[in-house]
């Protein structure tokens, strides 16, 4: 960001942060993602002082929100690191803490003084092989090439010091090593073995004919989990299936090249393998809506894939133009959590455009569920096989995540191979018996197929003393932004790692990330955890329930709420304050409305004024995939741990028994409240009809308010809504207008919450 204001980061940055008079209010974000703040506050004439000391504070904000948290900060703090040179981020520091900062000689190199004091505690030799004692008196030269050995295209480090052996490092593998490591050698490869029994051949393949067509299937997202299902289904149709590259770092250049819009990391790969089986000379690319999974509970009602994944088939087409090429893109609708006759019905179809019949559809679909069963059956087996012969004081890594992304060792940065180089055995997700894991609350509430499955592993191996979690997620992942979160609570009391990778991860961090968590490992207490279970706050009809303002219509909840007997009120207009809360409690990945939310509660709550005995929030919920249906859970986790456990978050997805609790008739509610809505949209629509051309400047907003009360009061009274709202559009064709319909219709798109809520959308 220094560089986009022009200033020097060494002799500019620090000088003009502490010379600023107003600093600007920048948010929290990792200044790498900031840009667009800066260039709000640049277009409202802000001063570049005044900037850059916004900039120190933000760095403030995100340390102590995102890395210290809730954790107690004390009264002696030391700042070490090469930020420590930026005198505006350690006044930034001092000022909102109100603390003195330490900041020691030699800083920069304090991790470097620390590793050498570990090695030093550590040594098993006697006499030092370090070669830095005398470095500044040697010669040495440093240089850089790219090895063409793989499609990885590794750009190796070469460090040449006088009188010795060149000493390499960069690469992937071990091809340019000096010294072999042999600490996993003898670990065994089980991820490798999931890679040979997913692409195993079909037993039917070698009877296909030499010219039988062709259709390829790029190595993405689901079919990490079920190529077996759809090489079986289509070798059983006549095809060969043609496969994508394995994902390598050229293959991930041209994805990330080609995208026209930020996403998450696979689905960015994505584009990379499609283009790969263009390059193959594939005419027909398969690449079907996948809308759901088969569920792994009879009480799980939704297992959705997450909206990148279900949108990809239609997304790919704004980055491609499969019109120059001779490719045909096979993007069917298919729903697996729907039952078999529903997906039975769907391959039907899309049989249709194969010119396959049902009978052959059919009995393709029954060999293509029998491959998929022979593959889980296959995984579960090993894993089982393995962890019978892992001795009780032996330490295992359970690698979390989704097969796309956990998996693929051309995404997650080879980490299995990583952690059986440190001497430790990894081990994929889907080799643990996810599905004996019974649907407790934060399953059964969870409507993404892959977050069901994080968070079964999340029990299994919070319940067995040799297993830890090495969760790896991506930067982007919306589903994540929240399972994360359940994620953590669920494993409070064991350790885990956590690493977000994207196209810009490197090995050398990835590596020194699974060195230090198999450190603090070394003291850490081998027990089973007890099986974790979180109290449901009381419901009762004598609490007040406060529901979030997103927009007028929440005033026609609240009276419904009332009509039914039940006290409501609409929780006040978000401010500043909300943001403070919202983003000091959230991670800040989650969607702006989740924060905004979240803020709001917590600011009504600090009131000192509110009877917290009788308070009760509402918050809607859904059933995926967007996230909104995972608010009302969020919600739960940030008010327990800030310790208003009492205080309920009522959902009407979460629990059947919410109405008869609350003593009202869920339908009589409903239609009330969904009445109110309509009559607050027809309302709403006819104010931003009269208000442009109104001659009185504000007559249309005060005869909009009196028509809201009127509407809720309808609504409170048992009164006849229609005339309400007669009456009111009455009093709006009273107001005197000037050349209605001369002015040009605009319309807003975007997320709801911030189309309609006037404090997200600065009104």
């Amino acid at each position: 960001q220094a560089e986009k204001l022009d200033i020097s980061i060494k002799g500019e940055f620090g000088a003009l942060a502490l010379s600023a008079d107003s600093p600007v209010r920048m948010g929290e974000r990792c200044t790498v993602f900031i840009e667009s703040d800066l260039v709000h506050h640049q277009q409202r004439g802000a001063e570049k002082d005044d900037l850059i000391a916004g900039l120190s504070y933000s760095i403030v904000q995100n340390y102590l929100n995102r890395v210290v948290g809730d954790r107690r900060i004390g009264n002696r703090i030391f700042f070490q690191g090469g930020t420590a040179f930026n005198k505006g981020v350690v006044a930034a520091f001092e000022r909102y803490l109100d603390k003195e900062i330490i900041v020691p000689e030699n800083h920069d190199v304090t991790g470097a003084i620390g590793v050498a004091i570990l090695a030093m505690e550590e040594r098993t030799w006697e006499k030092s092989g370090f070669k830095g004692f005398d470095l500044s008196q040697r010669r040495y030269e440093h240089s850089s090439f790219e090895c063409k050995g793989c499609p990885n295209l590794c750009l190796i480090r070469k460090v040449s010091v006088e009188g010795e052996k060149p000493l390499f490092y960069g690469s992937r593998c071990e091809k340019y090593d000096v010294i072999k490591r042999t600490k996993g050698t003898t670990i065994p490869d089980l991820f490798e073995e999931r890679e040979k029994i997913l692409f195993a051949p079909y037993e039917g393949e070698e009877r296909l004919p030499k010219d039988a067509p062709e259709i390829g299937i790029p190595r993405i997202l689901h079919f990490h989990e079920m190529l077996p299902f759809w090489k079986a289904f289509f070798t059983e149709l006549g095809y060969r299936v043609v496969l994508s590259d394995a994902t390598n770092k050229e293959l991930i250049r041209k994805g990330v090249e080609n995208v026209v819009a930020e996403t998450c990391f696979p689905i960015k790969v994505s584009h990379g393998h499609i283009l790969n089986l263009l390059e193959k000379g594939v005419e027909k690319i398969f690449l079907p809506s996948i809308i759901n999974l088969k569920s792994s509970h009879p009480e799980i009602m939704n297992s959705q894939a997450c909206p990148y994944a279900q949108s990809l088939p239609y997304a790919i087409h704004s980055s491609i133009d499969f019109g120059k090429t001779r490719a045909e893109v096979l993007q069917p609708v298919l729903q697996f959590g729907l039952g078999k006759d529903r997906l039975e019905k769907g391959l039907i179809r899309f049989g249709k455009q194969l010119h396959r019949g049902s009978k052959q559809i059919t009995r393709a679909l029954e060999k293509a569920e029998r491959s998929q069963s022979l593959f889980y059956q296959s995984l579960l087996h090993r894993g089982k096989e393995v962890l019978d012969h892992t001795e009780p004081h032996e330490k295992v890594m359970v690698i979390v995540g989704r097969p796309y992304n956990s998996c693929d060792s051309g995404v997650n940065l080879d980490i299995p191979k990583k952690l059986r180089d440190l001497g430790v055995l990894p081990i994929p997700m889907d080799f643990l018996p996810l599905e004996s894991v019974p649907p407790l609350d934060e399953i059964r509430e969870m409507y993404w197929r892959y977050g069901q499955r994080i968070l079964a592993a999340g029990r299994i191996v919070r319940e067995d003393p040799r297993l830890y979690s090495v969760y790896i997620t991506n930067f982007g992942c919306g589903p994540d932004s929240f399972i994360s979160h359940f994620f953590r609570d669920l494993s409070k009391g064991k350790p885990y790692l956590q690493l977000e990778i994207d196209e810009h991860s490197a090995d050398a961090g990835a590596i020194t990330r699974c060195e230090a968590f198999l450190d603090s490992l070394k003291g850490a207490k081998v027990e089973r955890l007890p099986t974790l279970k979180r109290q449901r706050a009381e419901t009762n009809r004598n609490k007040k329930i406060y529901i979030p303002r997103m927009c007028d219509h929440s005033y026609a909840v609240a009276a419904a709420f009332k009509a039914c007997g039940v006290d409501a009120e609409v929780i006040p207009e978000s401010d500043e304050e909300t943001l403070y809360w919202g983003r000091k409690l959230t991670s800040g990945k989650e969607c702006y409305p989740c924060i905004v939310t979240t803020g709001d509660m917590v600011k009504l709550l600090k009131d000192p004024n509110l009877a917290h005995e009788r308070a009760a929030f509402f918050m809607p919920s859904g059933n995926g995939p967007c996230r909104f249906g995972q608010y009302h859970r969020f919600h739960r986790l940030i008010l327990d741990d800030l310790g208003f456990e009492h205080v309920p978050v009522y959902s009407p997805n979460q629990d059947e028994t919410l109405y008869s609790d609350l003593g009202i008739m869920g339908s009589r509610f409903t239609r009330l409240g969904w009445q109110g809505i309509v009559a607050v949209d027809l309302l709403t629509k006819k104010l931003l009809e009269t208000r442009p051309y109104e001659k009185k400047k504000g007559k249309s907003d005060q005869v909009y308010q009196e028509s809201l009360d009127r509407v809720c009061r309808a609504i409170l009274n048992g009164n006849d809504l229609e005339t309400a709202l007669q009456k009111s559009i009455e009093h709006f064709h009273q107001i005197e207008m000037e050349g209605p319909g001369s002015k040009p219709l605009i319309g807003i798109v975007g997320e709801i919450f911030v189309r309609l809520n006037r404090f997200s959308n600065e009104d």
